[in-house]
């Protein structure tokens, strides 16, 4: 009987410190309720390997997801950025993406941000980092902020 009950707790144990872990995956992966990727204001911090700094010369890059409405907007640094987003168990599918049409000095930088957004299959968040994926590569990397400055509407 000492032998059943020992095993017990053991096992019991064992249950906790894994339902824990799963915790932690779905927290990370945006599994439970995904309040940290929407409503927040994320960043541009990398594009393919390519850093970006806050320049006062140019807009920052960033994008929020619109809790809700599965909304997705932002601004490319040069033009503002709306589409839609689906969230499936870590999954990340953006669709519909287009901007406004004016011409910047930096146009270039929207163009990647454009292809690299429609290519993103996953996302994950570590702290106030999220990146997202494609076929399990990191493709692009932003930081939680607060509303960038934007410019007046073109």
């Amino acid at each position: 009987m000492k032998k059943i009950l020992h095993y017990s707790w053991v096992l019991l144990l064992l249950v906790c410190l894994s339902a824990c872990n799963l915790s932690e995956k779905n927290r990370r992966y945006g599994v439970e309720g995904d309040t940290e990727l929407k409503s927040s204001y994320w960043i541009l911090l990398s594009l393919q390997d390519q850093q970006f700094e806050d320049n006062p010369e140019n807009q920052t890059a960033y994008i929020r997801f619109e809790a809700g409405e599965n909304e997705l907007t932002g601004f490319t640094g040069c033009n503002r950025l709306m589409g839609r987003y689906s969230l499936n168990k870590g999954s990340l599918q953006l669709t519909n993406l287009a901007t406004t049409r004016a011409m910047c000095p930096i146009i270039e930088q929207e163009n990647l941000l454009m292809a690299v957004l429609k290519k993103v299959d996953s996302y994950e968040i570590a702290g106030d980092v999220l990146t997202l994926f494609h076929q399990k590569t990191a493709v692009a990397t932003f930081k939680t902020g607060s509303e960038p400055n934007m410019p007046a509407i073109r």
